[in-house]
């Protein structure tokens, strides 16, 4: 098992950091408007999921790194991991966990993310719960959540494998509209902001980043016109291009 998690951090290391630190300047709202551009039909979003940590869906806080995944015992992979999944985790990394659907247990407390933020881990994500909300703030630890509880995770849920594809569905598939199921695989790139959470494919990275900086340029400057007292549909056909 060493061995094998020693492969995973070999294949997620250096370029992988390398595009987050340049996605991390960019909000998520960005990344998902340039995502929608190029055909990718749920804009990278992982729908319904807050920050709980360092602040309460408030403040500055952006992450970026290439996700390090797990999944609970659910999955069809019964194994249990050599290594603790934070102990596994390299520095950079987000941590992305899914916990089954309808579990009302939290997935991550407080001491992981001491020993998370002490190895330099970038934040976690959770598609389930957190608990020991001040524990995570306490440290500053950037988490963000689909809900938060009291219960703990060993009894209910348990790591069962580390870097295998996640793909996350947020509603029913008879739900109207649907909306698409969002994957991440180990090594993509994850941003997490007050706005919600992303998901960039590594071979996405460049042209995310092309399409996004021009279209950051030209909001800024239809936001002086509007500060101005300009119109917005002028400001927006002078800047955008288009009309609202």
């Amino acid at each position: 098992m060493a061995s094998r998690l020693d492969h995973h951090k070999r294949q997620l290391t250096m370029p992988g950091i390398a595009l987050a630190k340049r996605l991390v300047n960019l909000s998520t709202c960005e990344i998902s408007d340039a995502l929608i551009k190029m055909g990718v039909s749920h804009g990278g979003l992982i729908p319904d999921i807050k920050m709980y940590s360092p602040l309460y869906e408030a403040g500055e806080t952006r992450i970026a790194g290439p996700a390090f995944t797990m999944v609970p015992s659910a999955h069809p992979d019964k194994s249990k991991p050599a290594t603790h999944f934070v102990d596994a985790c390299p520095s950079g990394h987000v941590i992305v966990m899914q916990t089954p659907l309808g579990t009302r247990s939290g997935c991550w407390g407080g001491l992981m993310s001491t020993a998370a933020k002490t190895k330099g881990v970038a934040g976690a994500v959770l598609d389930g719960g957190c608990r020991d909300l001040n524990e995570h703030r306490a440290v500053s630890f950037p988490v963000f959540a689909r809900h938060h509880s009291t219960l703990g995770p060993g009894t209910f849920t348990r790591v069962r494998a580390i870097n295998v594809p996640l793909t996350i569905n947020v509603a029913p598939p008879n739900s109207e509209p649907p909306f698409p199921a969002a994957t991440v695989h180990p090594g993509d790139i994850v941003v997490a902001d007050l706005d919600g959470v992303v998901v960039v494919r590594p071979e996405q990275a460049e042209e995310v980043l092309a399409r996004a900086a021009p279209a950051h340029e030209a909001d800024e400057k239809v936001r002086a016109d509007l500060l101005l007292g300009k119109g917005v549909a002028e400001s927006m056909l002078k800047h955008r291009g288009k009309a609202p």
